[in-house]
């Protein structure tokens, strides 16, 4: 029923026999799952949001910022790999190196990700509450309980993405698209109507707790799907070491780039500014939505269409795509510009000063998609090294911008500082993929 609903729509999407091929059984499943992560995510934000208020959701959503950059850093490129050579081993049937490689993966990924959250805590420790050199915050007690998340959300990815390469593109989404948001919704819920109150400190726990369903949910299931026990492992420790180190750099750059907005923010203003900037932010991210489905749809095609004689066909699949993501996305964001007061009041009164932010990131994230998947395009082209050199020099412009914006003008100019980042970062991936490689990535064609 919701296949011949949803076939309709995305169809226009698709011209590629292969991704045709691909509509029932992968396309249309994982374009469920993740509307049902978008609404289930803005049922969350809006439970702590009203429960919590400006302030409080502030030290919330920093926490889980601060903490996803460091699980994006502990990966180490882990994921990546568990993607790529899972797929790449098992279609020749080299199950021996698939099992060295997991291995050899999950043993290094543990220590790392293990040793990035002792490391945390023992600085706070150290710093703050051992010699007092750093000043105890609201985000201090948060951000120490909340580090024991890392190496559960670093595993919970890792064995997502070898169910990824093993083609169950589906199952590998649930955890953290489902099981988890789910499970807390449920949890928040259940709470807010016995108990009548939520505290900072409740909310932060039963996201700990969501975390580790999650990761029990995928871990089993990884189990169930794969029996490597009668499978002799055959190691190529210097290939993989090579590849994990040359994303090194790449992953260092995009850990501090991750919602350095929010980071910065907070460490100028109070944590009732980030709480604001943090829901304006999360509505506006409803935007992404279809761009998200553009990314999933095309990028088999973009690998697979990156020949000279093909270059035509993929300039006019990469346009024809984008176009459609616009026509999709325009009546949203044209009802946020409309309704954005009202967007904020639904987190209640205190938050309807964030309407000007709203704006502002939803402008950035429209001129975002505008310029089309540039960051896919350079992976899938090779050209991965422009995308860490232009996000380096975003960071550094965000960090001057905020620097200058931020104290006058609070979440306002973080907003601004923000989408002229979006903005910087995507004119020069642009400019740069259509001269190394002809194509055109944006709306104009």
């Amino acid at each position: 029923m919701l296949n011949n609903l949803i076939a309709p729509v995305l169809r226009p999407f698709i011209k590629n026999e292969e991704d045709l091929n691909r509509l029932a059984t992968v396309i249309i499943p994982t374009f469920i799952v993740r509307s049902g992560y978008f609404i289930i995510s803005f049922l969350i934000a809006i439970v702590l949001t009203r429960s919590l208020g400006p302030s409080r959701y502030g030290v919330f959503s920093l926490t889980g910022t601060i903490i996803f950059s460091l699980m994006n850093f502990s990966s180490y490129g882990f994921e990546v790999i568990a993607l790529r050579f899972t797929s790449s081993y098992l279609s020749k049937g080299e199950k021996g190196l698939w099992k060295g490689m997991y291995n050899w993966s999950s043993k290094l990924l543990i220590i790392i990700s293990t040793a990035v959250a002792a490391g945390a805590v023992l600085f706070i420790w150290v710093f703050v509450y051992l010699f007092h050199i750093l000043p105890k915050t609201d985000y201090t007690l948060p951000v120490l309980v909340t580090c024991s998340v890392i190496p559960i959300y670093a595993l919970m990815n890792f064995y997502a993405n070898l169910l990824r390469g093993q083609g169950k593109s589906l199952v590998s989404f649930l955890p953290d698209n489902i099981v988890k948001p789910l499970f807390l919704l449920v949890m928040l819920v259940i709470l807010r109507l016995t108990i009548k109150h939520l505290s900072l400190h409740i909310a932060i726990g039963l996201n700990i707790v969501s975390f580790g369903v999650a990761f029990v949910f995928i871990f089993l299931l990884f189990r169930r799907v794969n029996n490597l026990n009668q499978v002799q492992a055959i190691y190529d420790k210097p290939k993989w070491r090579r590849f994990v180190t040359s994303l090194f750099i790449l992953t260092l750059v995009s850990s501090l780039s991750n919602k350095l907005d929010s980071i910065l923010l907070g460490a100028i203003k109070d944590s009732a500014q980030v709480g604001i900037y943090s829901a304006a932010d999360k509505y506006a991210s409803s935007l992404l939505f279809f761009m998200y489905v553009m990314n999933m749809i095309i990028a088999p095609s973009l690998a697979s269409l990156n020949t000279p004689e093909n270059k035509d066909k993929l300039q006019k699949m990469i346009t024809r795509t984008i176009r459609w993501v616009m026509l999709f996305t325009l009546p949203v964001f044209i009802g946020i510009i409309i309704f954005s007061g009202q967007i904020m009041h639904i987190s209640g009164s205190q938050f309807e000063p964030g309407q000007t932010a709203l704006i502002i990131i939803g402008c950035g994230i429209l001129i975002d998609i505008a310029f089309g998947p540039v960051g896919n395009f350079a992976l899938m082209t090779g050209n991965e090294k422009y995308n860490t050199i232009y996000m380096a020099i975003s960071i550094l412009i965000n960090i001057a911008l905020n620097l200058m914006l931020t104290p006058r003008m609070g979440f306002v100019g973080t907003a601004i500082a923000t989408a002229s980042c979006t903005i910087f970062w995507n004119a020069a991936m642009f400019i740069t993929i259509m001269r190394k490689t002809g194509i055109r990535t944006w709306i104009f064609g």
